[in-house]
């Protein structure tokens, strides 16, 4: 197996002195008092942001045509609805609620970082915005489900009609098969697929159950859009796009060859208690926390995906898979040499911290097409337990914030193995 170690910098020296190569618990029961609000001091803003980029460029023109849908839908809703409009309570709440999601979703495609974020939430702005304008018109006009069966099957002709033209084309494979997964993803989505006589969420009749079906038939419809334009601006950006269906199946099987490979020749692991290692208590520890959470993913129990019909999203999740797989071994390899990352003071949580955030910074500094998604998600768990922590309690102990510290060593473990893992992928993918 490749050497795919944890590297620990300086920030971790404080925490060799609490585990050390003991095979001890120094945490021992959890119990140990914590200066709470020192923990949720620690809590700054110095979580790096990686937002969600497409290799291809999303068009200006196309990003504001679905704003422009989103605001009309927004327009055909009263911005306060009363007792007159609407005299059932519960019924009027939902809408409002609905509307004020299409308002925070526009908000946030209005500061979106990058095109394909402000893409995404258009599309969600649109889907609330469309079951809130479609349970207002079932109240104010007598829009019923049945009417919405012309619009579902247009659009059910029109992602007909992009699967019938769309292949597997590109030039770079590692610029194909991400921008593909992305038209896969919204492909499937886009089936709209829906039985609109049968009952739903809400009983038929109900104004509610319009605005479901009206919600399902935008998102579906946004989804063949943004398909068809990415694909599109996929193929304008290569002189003379080739075929790419056949690499990417044999990169995804050359993929899992090593990802098995590599499994193998871990030591014997207990699937249901990961973070058991010989001659290492890790119980109650944030290693074990984050040895459970890496392992679950890469458990053979959960192979399935390999064999996903979508090529390329499938060949993302190969990815996933190995960087889990390495970060796994990497932690455990750490965790094996007597590191439990123990935690006895807010200073141990912020040298775990500083690691994860150092972890995601110099992974990000050197990014890849395919790794950039992993580095999203890891900046996401760091502001996950960031939320976690600076709520706690004056009189927090050790093992309460156990699962928020493991989360760091998460990210710490898959940031830093995301170049690794990257680098295999793209390599099956080129060669």
């Amino acid at each position: 197996m490749n050497d795919h170690t944890l590297t620990r910098r300086g920030a971790l020296a404080a925490l060799g002195a609490l585990a050390g190569c003991s095979a001890a618990n120094p945490l021992g029961d959890g119990r140990t008092e914590l200066d709470g609000a020192a923990i949720r001091a620690l809590v700054d803003d110095s979580v790096p942001a990686v937002p969600e980029r497409l290799p291809v460029g999303v068009g200006a023109a196309h990003l504001a045509a679905s704003e422009e849908r989103a605001r009309a839908l927004l327009d055909a809703v009263p911005a306060s609805l009363g007792s007159d409009d609407l005299p059932n309570g519960a019924m009027r709440e939902q809408v409002r609620r609905k509307r004020e999601y299409a308002v925070e979703s526009l908000d946030a495609a209005a500061v979106a970082p990058t095109p394909f974020e402000r893409l995404d939430a258009l599309a969600d702005a649109r889907a609330e915005a469309r079951f809130a304008a479609g349970a207002w018109r079932a109240v104010d006009d007598g829009l019923t489900r049945d009417d919405m069966r012309e619009e579902a099957g247009t659009v059910r002709d029109e992602r007909a009609a992009f699967r019938e033209r769309w292949r597997y084309l590109g030039g770079d494979p590692a610029v194909a098969v991400r921008v593909h997964a992305e038209i896969e993803e919204r492909v499937d989505a886009g089936r709209a697929d829906i039985a609109l006589g049968e009952p739903r969420r809400y009983r038929v009749g109900n104004p509610l159950g319009v605005g479901e079906i009206a919600e399902e038939v935008e998102r579906a419809r946004v989804a063949v859009s943004d398909a068809t334009h990415c694909y599109d601006r996929l193929l304008a950006s290569v002189d003379e796009p080739t075929e790419l269906r056949t690499r990417f199946l044999d990169a995804r099987r050359t993929v899992r060859e090593t990802f098995e490979s590599e499994r193998d020749d871990l030591p014997p692991v207990d699937a249901e208690e990961p973070w058991q290692i010989e001659g290492v208590d890790t119980e109650g520890t944030p290693a074990a926390a984050a040895l459970e959470d890496l392992y679950r993913p890469i458990n053979p129990r959960h192979d399935d995906d390999w064999d996903d019909e979508w090529p390329a999203r499938s060949l993302h999740w190969a990815h996933a898979s190995l960087l889990g797989l390495r970060a796994f071994a990497s932690l455990r390899n750490a965790v094996a040499d007597g590191e439990t990352f123990a935690v006895e003071s807010a200073d141990d949580v912020a040298a775990v911290r500083r690691e994860a955030i150092d972890a995601v910074r110099a992974a990000a500094a050197e990014p890849t097409i395919l790794g950039r998604t992993a580095l999203t998600d890891a900046a996401a768990r760091l502001g996950h337990a960031d939320d976690r922590l600076s709520e706690v309690h004056d009189d927090v102990s050790a093992g309460q914030i156990r699962n928020e510290v493991g989360r760091y060593l998460v990210v710490m473990a898959r940031a830093g193995a995301v170049s690794s893992a990257s680098e295999r992928v793209v390599e099956a993918l080129r060669s």
